[in-house]
């Protein structure tokens, strides 16, 4: 019975032990970082069933749903604004080399994408199927599609059917490769491998031919030619196929990663992978939406991307290892410190020990149930823990065991809550609290509290530095204890507003504080300098400063573990334009959420063997090694172009109309990893005169640039290697408005010079017109003078002469009488043309009692016969006029009475409409030239009547035949006015004409009158 007993359960055993052989072991860590994206993130559609990745960087993702590419950044569907595709659903895809891409789809044929062009291949092109299942391009640059029907090569364009020869039957094709040698294998209905000749070879799958349909081929780097079928996993061995014991699920897809790892998604059984010998399925909880994986691939940067049926996942390798506590993280404090025997401790409320990559809980029965903040290893081997509430505890190892000693406040200490702890070189013990420090001494215990000096009672970091000062970090500044007191410096006086959360002594001796807010400072030979995330920081709060052996720094902060090389943290500078290369680490799946413990001490840890350690919400993180593969260069790309928020087509240069008053540009990377640590600098050449640092938006405006040529400048970059950039660039010329172009400037100047030259003419035109003013009055005062002054001087003389040559006869006193009368009038007149020179005349005059006063006065003073005929009683003009009409009427009847010899003067004036028509006729001896105006021996008779008319506006007209007599008629208009310009414009030619009557006279052979 025993015996049996023991069969059963030996039996049972080996039960047990094969069934977990054959499920396969759990990989113990998975230390890739994981990325989801689903249709709330830009997919067509949640299931993924191809996967390409392009020449230029590009993720090409096929869904039921459409195609999409990925940047890293954003998912940009196909089809939107452009040709639209056959067929949604995609079931395979291939890159080729010059950056044009080939689609198997459902039901729609193959297609080729070039650009924004699709080129359709279907029954007309010499598919004989449509359902594409299978594309893959060889060495040859052929294209090979496998169909539900056929298997084809596509070259130049033309479609050729493999299968469906008698040496080669119809074959149904899920899956083509190429292999090392060249050899094409298809595999669906049946497996076949054709050499580079064509000539093909039939492998026949063990098992039932149900579960023999192939659905994916694979050859490894050493040669293995891996099947995954609808029944499981095959692989050829010694030129047969034998199956895979560990996997019994359809292999939907398989994967070989540069690293040697063999991936196999499967449908409804996960993914799962082969190393080393031995196969793991990936059970993290969550870490797939979907348990079903219908495609895999790897990209440039060694990323495992996945397509399920839920969605497209992103793994990517971390060298963060995250060890989680048994009762789970996320406690209110986590503080994590070791010692030089290699023991790591984590305090979380319960206190752990990390063993082979497992926390284990420790429970020391003399804490009681008090919450363990913080564990410090002292050099003589003491063992102290700083507790939550109940003080600290001292845990001493004598020859007799061990002892558990209690320190607390009020006796000893300041303050129950510890938050940090550090041994002096001499031995003292220096306690942090929520309230204060205190010492620990040989001698005794001391309590430092701001009424001692301390900076602020809420204390948070300390550290002796290499002098021997204690410095004490708080929620309200920097403390230093030196010389048995608190000093103050440069670094104390400035920080005294600070969080001081962390303190770190570097191998040169520099000082480095982290503040909780305000970033890094950095204390060395009497100089503060204040570094933050414009030096490329990943964070201004600054939980933890680590330095290793190496000389690299290491910073936490609220979600970040960073490094930095200590060459660049001691050259760092303030002023500096160059960036610090920072190197974020991911967290492993299932800590991508952690957020790091700061403000109680140790929050990091430097282990003996250079490994770091800190304290997140998800337990203890782990850096074993920073030899992280250096980040890929980003490669900037403009992903768009917009004009008053319109979109416009991109290409290399743009002309953007005048109108435009925002220009905005959009831009982003092409990198499949993470792109939280890429940053952007961009600048707009002849406008921005230094680069830009872009916001997180990555959009850059422009509104309201001046005409001109310019290009945009954008450099993208990783900040863990900021020296290596990749720039794209746009040129743009921005079209002026008319009254910025070329053309417009120059009508613009002719315009100008026409102003200046109309100016300029009518300045000449003025200081002409004013001469002529002048000339005109001078010419007007000769006149009034000939006609006022000189004429009745004239008669005056010839009175005189009568008188002269009549002596002691009767008519003597008459006649005295009449040169008295006539200078008195002559004296009148003359005072008249003066206040006319100054006055203008207002009232109308009549010219019919004024003309027949002339002509009765003329008679008396020379006895000739004056008759006056006029039709009407009155003819009134205005007063300007009369003047002028009446002073042509006496000079032509005085020229006819001195000059003729007649002894009658025929005087008639008429009113025909608004025309005065008057007559002055004698019947005397006339004149030779009765046209020429003379003006001999400086009588200027003539030429004053007629410049008297041509005031007017009127005519003048003389004629005249010697022996006949002289008839002078005059026509002027009743309302005669002379405007301004007329007047000058009338001297002008007045003084033109007086030129050429000059030269007329001196020229004359035949002399006139002396008095015309």
């Amino acid at each position: 019975m025993c015996r049996m007993l023991k069969f059963l359960l030996g039996f049972w055993c080996i039960l047990m032990l094969t069934g977990d052989c054959a499920r396969g072991e759990q990989s113990p860590a998975f230390n890739f970082a994981r990325t989801l994206w689903r249709v709330s993130d830009g997919l067509p559609e949640d299931t993924v069933q191809a996967l390409a990745e392009s020449s230029s960087g590009l993720l090409w993702v096929g869904t039921t749903g459409g195609l999409a590419s990925f940047d890293g950044s954003q998912i940009r569907v196909f089809g939107r604004g452009r040709q639209a595709l056959t067929a949604n659903s995609i079931f395979a895809l291939a890159a080729a080399p010059d950056g044009s891409l080939w689609l198997g789809t459902e039901g729609g044929g193959l297609l080729h994408v070039r650009g924004e062009s699709v080129t359709v291949f279907s029954v007309q092109q010499g598919l004989t199927d449509l359902f594409v299942r299978s594309v893959i391009i060889d060495h040859l640059g052929r294209v090979w599609a496998g169909t539900d029907d056929g298997l084809f090569v596509i070259e130049n364009d033309t479609v050729r059917r493999v299968d469906g020869t008698s040496a080669l039957p119809s074959l149904s094709v899920h899956s083509v490769m190429e292999d090392h040698e060249h050899r094409i294998w298809a595999g669906g209905s049946r497996l076949v491998a054709l050499s580079p000749e064509g000539q093909p070879t039939t492998y026949t799958l063990p098992g039932a031919y149900s579960n023999n349909r192939v659905k994916k081929i694979l050859q490894t780097a050493d040669g293995t030619v891996w099947v995954g079928t609808v029944g499981g996993l095959q692989r050829l061995t010694h030129g047969f196929f034998s199956p895979v014991p560990q996997l019994h699920a359809t292999v939907r897809t398989l994967l070989q990663a540069s690293d040697g790892t063999l991936w196999v998604g499967t449908i409804g059984d996960g993914l799962w992978l082969y190393e080393a010998g031995r196969f793991t399925r990936a059970v993290h909880p969550g870490l797939f939406p979907s348990d079903t994986v219908l495609c895999l691939l790897e990209d440039a940067q060694h990323q495992i991307w996945v397509g399920s049926q839920a969605g497209l996942v992103r793994l990517s390798k971390t060298v963060v290892t995250l060890i989680r506590l048994p009762e789970g993280g996320d406690a209110d404090f986590e503080t994590i410190s070791g010692d030089q025997h290699g023991n790591i401790w984590v305090a979380a409320q319960n206190l752990y020990l990390v063993h082979d990559g497992r926390a284990n809980r420790l429970i020391y029965p003399q804490l009681g149930h008090n919450h363990v903040r913080n564990v410090f290893r002292a050099r003589n081997g003491d063992l102290w823990f700083g507790t939550d509430g109940s003080g600290a505890y001292r845990l001493r190892q004598g020859p007799a065991g061990s002892t558990m000693l209690h320190y607390s406040a009020p006796d000893v200490l300041t303050n129950n809550f510890i938050r940090g702890m550090i041994e002096a070189r001499n031995g003292d013990l220096w306690i942090a609290t929520d309230e204060g420090v205190t010492r620990i001494a040989d001698t005794g215990a001391q309590r430092f509290t701001e009424a001692d000096g301390l900076a602020f009672f809420s204390t948070r970091s300390l550290l002796q530095d290499h002098t021997g000062g204690i410095w004490i970090g708080t929620d309200r500044g920097l403390s230093l204890w030196q010389n048995g007191r608190f000093q103050h410096n440069r670094a104390v006086d400035d920080l005294a507003t600070e969080k001081v959360w962390a303190i770190l002594e570097d191998r040169l001796g520099t000082l480095w504080f982290g503040t909780r807010d305000h970033g890094l400072f950095r204390y060395h030979n009497g100089a503060l300098e204040r570094f933050t995330t414009e030096q490329g920081l990943p964070s201004n709060s600054i939980y933890q400063i680590l330095q290793d052996r190496a000389g690299t720094f290491w910073l936490t902060g609220p979600n970040t573990i960073a490094s930095i090389p200590a060459a660049q943290m001691e050259a760092l500078s303030a002023t500096s334009e160059q960036s610090l290369s920072v190197m974020i680490y991911p967290m492993p799946f299932g800590g991508d959420d952690a957020q790091m413990y700061g403000g109680r001490q140790p929050a990091g840890y430097l282990a003996p063997d250079d490994s770091v350690w800190f304290a997140t919400t998800r337990g203890a993180a782990h850096i074993m090694s920073a030899s992280l593969p250096a980040a890929p260069v980003p490669l900037a790309s403009l992903a768009s172009v917009e004009e008053d928020g319109r979109s416009v087509r991109l290409t290399q240069s743009m002309q953007v109309p005048s109108h435009v008053a925002r220009l905005s540009f959009t831009f982003s990377a092409i990198s499949l990893s993470s792109q939280v640590g890429i940053r952007f600098r961009y600048k707009l050449e002849n406008f921005d005169k230094d680069w830009v640092a872009a916001a997180s938006d990555r959009l850059a405006s422009y509104t309201n640039l001046p005409a001109g040529k310019y290009r945009f400048r954008v450099i993208a970059y990783d900040r863990s290697l900021p020296a290596q950039t990749s720039e794209a660039f746009i040129d743009i010329i921005k079209e002026p408005y008319f009254y910025q172009t070329w053309w417009f400037y120059a009508l613009l100047v002719l315009a100008l010079a026409g102003i200046v030259f109309t100016i300029y003419e009518l300045r000449v035109r003025r200081i002409r017109m004013r001469f002529a003013d002048v000339l005109a009055e001078r010419n007007r005062l000769a006149r009034e003078m000939h006609d006022t002054v000189i004429q009745g001087c004239t008669g005056i003389s010839a009175l005189l002469e009568a008188i002269a040559s009549t002596p002691g006869e009767a008519t003597t006193p008459e006649l005295l009488n009449y040169a008295r009368q006539q200078a008195r009038t002559t004296i009148d007149e003359a005072r008249e043309a003066v206040w006319n020179m100054r006055h203008e005349r207002e009232n109308d005059v009549d010219l019919v009692q004024s003309i027949d006063g002339i002509s009765q006065q003329t008679t008396r003073e020379y006895g000739t016969h004056i008759t006056f005929s006029h039709p009407m009683d009155q003819l009134t003009v205005g007063a300007s006029a009369a003047h002028e009409i009446l002073m042509t009427a006496r000079e032509a009847i005085y020229n006819s009475v001195q000059h003729s010899g007649t002894n009658k003067v025929a005087v008639e004036l008429m009113l025909r409409g608004e025309l005065v028509n008057l007559s002055i006729v004698d019947q005397g001896c006339g004149i030779t030239q009765p046209t020429a105006v003379a003006q001999q021996n400086g009588h200027f008779g003539l030429l004053g009547m007629r410049e008297r008319v041509q005031r007017l506006g009127g005519q003048l007209h003389l004629t005249s035949e010697p022996g006949r007599g002289t008839r002078v008629h005059l026509t002027v208009r009743r309302t005669a006015r002379r405007s301004a310009r007329r007047q000058q414009e009338a001297a002008l030619q007045d003084h033109t004409q007086q030129q050429s009557q000059q030269q007329s006279q001196q020229q004359s052979q035949e002399p006139l009158g002396k008095d015309l």
